[in-house]
């Protein structure tokens, strides 16, 4: 399938979960993360979820890379250059709805992409060698090539992967791994 058709099916997908379906969901994706990663001593990028789209809950995710001792960089999307950067999130860190709808820090130290070690990657669909769709404006495969070649990119889905992605180009970066409700898939280059 193509990515507007995948975009549409899973954004509907999405919506359509009930609460607690997408509590069960989310546990279980939180249970997989961490029982196959190590997030202390590490920065993590991660993405705050926007409710009004139904996204995965990361504040599940972040409270505990926070309690095991991993820093955390949340996203800022910048709507001009289309361009995420980051800041780390701490006690003193204060969270505001942008425009868009989308949470992000308003303060705190900047954090570069290239010092990331490990990125959670919001998306709508991936397929079974990596490839995500997501909101279509290419901002976060910007972001990911920017990264260290050493970062890991891990993509957070509330479904199962697709076979395919058929309408993939050399702008789109693949993930290292995705984490379903029921694995985690390593994705070889």
């Amino acid at each position: 399938m193509n990515k507007k058709t995948l975009r549409l099916e899973y954004i509907a997908k999405r919506n359509s979960l009930d609460l607690t379906e997408k509590r069960e969901k989310e546990e279980k994706i939180k249970h997989i993360l961490f029982e196959n990663f190590d997030f202390s001593n590490k920065i993590t990028s991660c993405f705050l979820p926007i409710t009004s789209k139904n996204e995965i809950d990361t504040w599940i995710i972040l409270s505990e890379i926070k309690k095991i001792g991993g820093a955390i960089a949340l996203t800022i999307w910048d709507v001009h250059t289309n361009c995420i950067t980051h800041r780390l999130w701490t006690n003193e860190t204060q969270i505001l709805i942008n425009s868009f709808g989308i949470p992000e820090p308003i303060n705190g130290d900047y954090i570069l992409n290239n010092q990331l070690d490990i990125v959670l990657v919001p998306l709508l669909a991936v397929d079974n060698i990596g490839n995500r769709v997501g909101y279509g404006k290419g901002v976060y495969d910007r972001m990911l090539a920017s990264c260290s070649v050493k970062t890991i990119f891990i993509g957070l889905s509330l479904f199962e992967l697709v076979d395919r992605i058929e309408d993939v180009d050399a702008y789109d970066i693949p993930l290292t791994y995705c984490i379903t409700p029921t694995k985690c898939v390593f994705f070889e280059k």
